[in-house]
């Protein structure tokens, strides 16, 4: 066999391998929505999620809610996690750590989405707020992960 063909070949192994271990697979939003535990008394809800790009794929780094790891920002996923109501950092570290703010209020559900974007060296996972419009029909395709 030609060895650029082998070369080729193992490459497409390797890639789908990567993605097939770093996506989602859990319940679809739609039915873990209709199943999702009800806010506890003076709480709020916030939801993170990642779509599936294919580059950047093998990444899942650490979800941090105030500094405290929450899950993981895993391709194609989503989770949820309640909290008190005020402003909350959230961060992930690649490259280097990133954050974004979210202000979350009493029975209300906050989004927070992860970008793969390239790197100096690697790619990038960086959090951004996202309106709650934006968010639902983005995440309809979406599975669970933790």
């Amino acid at each position: 066999m030609n060895p650029v063909v082998k070369l080729t070949a193992w490459y497409g192994v390797v890639l789908s391998g990567l993605c097939l271990t770093g996506c989602a697979s859990g319940p679809a939003y739609s039915q873990y929505r209709a199943t999702a535990p009800p806010l506890a008394n003076g709480m709020g809800r916030i939801w993170f999620y990642r779509h599936s790009i294919l580059f950047g794929d093998a990444m899942d780094p650490a979800i941090k809610l105030d500094g405290t790891k929450i899950g993981n920002s895993i391709p194609g996923g989503f989770f949820q996690a309640q909290t008190t109501p005020g402003t909350h950092e959230v961060s992930t570290t690649s490259e280097a750590t990133y954050t974004t703010t979210v202000t979350v209020s009493t029975n209300v559900d906050s989004y927070v989405k992860f970008h793969v974007v390239p790197g100096a060296l690697t790619y990038r996972v960086e959090p951004a707020v996202v309106n709650e419009t934006n968010a639902i029909p983005e995440m309809q395709r979406l599975h669970y992960a933790r």
